[in-house]
């Protein structure tokens, strides 16, 4: 059973608008933070999440910050797509230069809970079962 931690009317206020595959990026980074949360131990409800409010929450808020992470950095987990970005442009010339992002960079960030997530769920009283390696 996946547990997914947020929903996309979780991100209204924090991205507008909301992506249309924001639903895709919360699986992907529920993904993740039940990857560093597997060694905590709670009371679960039947579908799997936090009887405890307040650990439900910090899941929630988890997720939301992960997804907010990647969308302002235009990263998109599931393809670790290397963007092109305008390195310099000149205008009466008319010439542009262009220059991909590190791919080690981007392959690490698609991967990997930003540092606010992880403090988030330490803060809370998760995501201590591991060390973090950024």
């Amino acid at each position: 059973m996946m547990l997914v931690y947020a929903t996309p009317s979780d991100l209204t206020g924090r991205l507008d608008p909301v992506p249309a595959d924001a639903a895709a990026l919360i699986a992907s980074a529920s993904t993740r933070v039940r990857d560093i949360t597997s060694n905590d131990l709670y009371d679960i409800t039947p579908s799997g999440l936090p009887s405890d409010p307040d650990l439900r929450q910090a899941l929630r808020e988890a997720t939301c910050l992960q997804v907010v992470a990647w969308v302002e950095a235009r990263i998109k987990p599931s393809t670790s797509a290397l963007r092109v970005q305008v390195a310099s442009q000149s205008v009466d010339g008319g010439s542009v230069a262009y220059r991909l992002p590190d791919p080690e960079a981007i392959r690490r960030a698609s991967e990997n809970l930003c540092h606010e997530v992880v403090l988030v769920l330490r803060n809370a009283g998760l995501a201590s079962g591991r060390p973090l390696i950024c």
